[in-house]
């Protein structure tokens, strides 16, 4: 068995600490524990983690789907969801999250030991497929080359209407088809032409060429509605050439 650096985001007091004393038992290291996300998020931006184990249902400003959102979108970590609840809703809320695992309360060790190992397995295994999945053709180059399947698909900037993630994986969407890609937002935004091609959302990064209209929180490509998150409008404001 390796050993780890879990993190533990969880706001139940009793269960962290059984929950601490399960990984340590199994020699693995509990880096912090921690019962809200935006202190949990600030921690994983200035240390290394080799999975967080999240409870679904936090108290506070962020939940844990808002929680595995930011993991995602930033944090090239694995997570595995901790719940009392197995109810379709939550299941079907945490699914779109693209989570590692997920572990019904009450569990015991060997169901912690079990989500751990097939865990940090797949996201190794993801992050292998994961390098040549997005590859820019060249720096001076309008196109980007797609693996697609088995094969590499080219793709011209101009085609592209915009790139909406997916769980563990994003979708560049064109004309005439869409094309899947297992890849970040992060990875997706830093080969983008960036005069071109703008984040305006979590999930969305859209070519600018190609908005048909904007009102208040959301914008129109292509008959698709895509929303504007406020952290986002500002900039996408500043980039257009208004009368």
């Amino acid at each position: 068995m390796s050993n780890y650096k879990i993190l533990i985001v969880e706001d139940d007091p009793n269960i962290a600490d059984t929950l601490k004393d399960m990984l340590e038992a199994m020699a693995h290291e509990v880096v912090g524990v921690f019962d809200n996300g935006p202190e949990a998020m600030l921690f994983l931006k200035r240390n290394n983690v080799d999975l967080v184990l999240l409870d679904i249902q936090l108290r506070g400003r962020m939940n844990g789907i808002e929680v595995a959102g930011e993991i995602q979108e930033n944090h090239p970590v694995p997570f595995i969801f901790t719940t009392a609840y197995a109810d379709g809703e939550t299941i079907a809320k945490a699914k779109e999250k693209g989570p590692y695992g997920y572990i019904v309360k009450p569990y015991g060790m060997k169901d912690i030991y079990a989500a751990i190992e097939i865990a940090v397995n797949n996201h190794k295994l993801l992050e292998e497929l994961k390098i040549p999945q997005l590859e820019t053709a060249d720096v001076r180059s309008n196109h980007l080359y797609l693996k697609v399947d088995t094969k590499l698909v080219k793709v011209k900037d101009d085609d592209i209407l915009y790139v909406e993630a997916k769980g563990d994986y994003v979708l560049f969407k064109t004309i005439e088809k869409g094309y899947v890609v297992n890849a970040t937002m992060k990875k997706v935004e830093e080969k983008l032409n960036p005069t071109k091609f703008l984040k305006v959302h979590r999930s969305y990064i859209i070519n600018l060429d190609k908005i048909v209209d904007i009102e208040n929180t959301t914008l129109v490509i292509n008959d698709k509605v895509i929303p504007i998150s406020r952290s986002h409008k500002d900039s996408l404001l500043s980039r257009l050439n208004t009368l």
